[in-house]
């Protein structure tokens, strides 16, 4: 069987490491009440992925996820080497997901992240997952990876992306969430801004050519630290050009609405994928956080069919 302890259950809950570390811990024993998966980010912005890891794993005992960390800022082996300490150190199981993230060579990224994979295969006992969001890489990450991270929540362009699928694997669909009405849009719109140009060839696929040359020359990193700084980005100019594009941005980059909304569209999403991670903002919104529970009551007809794949993988597979 393959490593049943430690695949997640149908939902997760993305926490980055940009709030103060009793904040972490108080939205992570949230996510641990409910049984939802944890999921750290990586970001020059936020404090370490490890360090949180770390952090959490003294206080909750569901799966600890990375989604994703990228073999191009650090090596594949300070990778394995943090993992084995936090295997070593703590009884939680965990997840890895890496992705090569910012890049100026596509070539070299792409090769990198295979590269890196195919070790972390190799030396770590742990579900390995590679984030997607084109064609290509999730074609021959799927030759390797236990499961793919897709970035992408809306159901038409999840059953796009699978297509290209070559293994029966995890299927994880991640996206930008938020209850609405909420305090934390603009981070919502800013989190949806920054994952929809990620593939030229999803852009051409859809044609979201005009929305995505708008976005082209958003500092996006100075958006994110007026954010953590408390600022208000519906005073920046530059944010008029992701607003304009506000409906679009909520309806097919993010899992936002009212609760019931969230209800039927990860409904959608367990059709096609194993798995739903709450993206950034989600887990700002304490609010939101204190409804996980109410969430992951949701039966839907896939289940069985999850259990069965699933439980049906040999290692060899693998």
């Amino acid at each position: 069987m393959v490593r049943k302890k430690g695949l997640p259950e149908v939902l997760g809950l993305n926490i980055n490491g940009d709030l103060p570390d009793n904040k972490i811990v108080e939205i992570a024993l949230k996510a641990d009440e409910a049984n939802v998966t944890i999921w750290i980010g990586e970001n020059e912005l936020f404090k370490d992925p490890f360090y949180v890891a770390d952090l959490v794993a003294d206080f909750v005992s569901v799966p600890i996820g990375f989604g994703i960390v990228s073999p191009l800022r650090r090596s594949c082996s300070e990778i394995i080497e943090s993992v084995r300490n936090l295997i070593k150190k703590h009884s939680n199981e965990f997840l890895l997901g890496i992705a090569p993230g910012n890049f100026e060579d596509p070539k070299s990224a792409f090769e990198i992240t295979l590269k890196c994979l195919r070790k972390l295969k190799d030396y770590l006992d742990i579900p390995i997952f590679c984030g997607c969001s084109s064609p290509k890489i999730t074609k021959e990450s799927s030759k390797i990876a236990d499961g793919i991270l897709f970035n992408y929540g809306y159901p038409d362009f999840l059953r796009w992306i699978v297509k290209f699928v070559e293994r029966d694997i995890i299927r994880v669909a991640f996206a930008p969430a938020l209850i609405l009405p909420s305090e934390f849009e603009q981070d919502l719109l800013l989190a949806c801004a920054i994952v929809s140009c990620s593939s030229r060839r999803f852009v051409n696929e859809f044609g979201f050519d005009s929305m995505c040359n708008d976005f082209t020359k958003l500092n996006f990193k100075r958006l994110i630290s007026i954010r953590q700084n408390g600022g208000n980005l519906f005073e920046i100019d530059e944010f008029r050009k992701i607003l304009k594009y506000r409906e679009v941005l909520l309806e097919k980059f993010s899992i936002s609405g009212n609760i019931e909304s969230l209800k039927d569209r990860i409904r959608a999403l367990l059709q096609i994928c194993d798995h739903v991670v709450l993206g950034d903002p989600f887990f700002r919104d304490y609010k939101a956080v204190k409804l996980l529970k109410d969430l992951i009551k949701i039966n839907h007809p896939s289940e069985s069919l999850r259990v069965h794949r699933l439980s049906n993988c040999s290692t060899q597979d693998f």
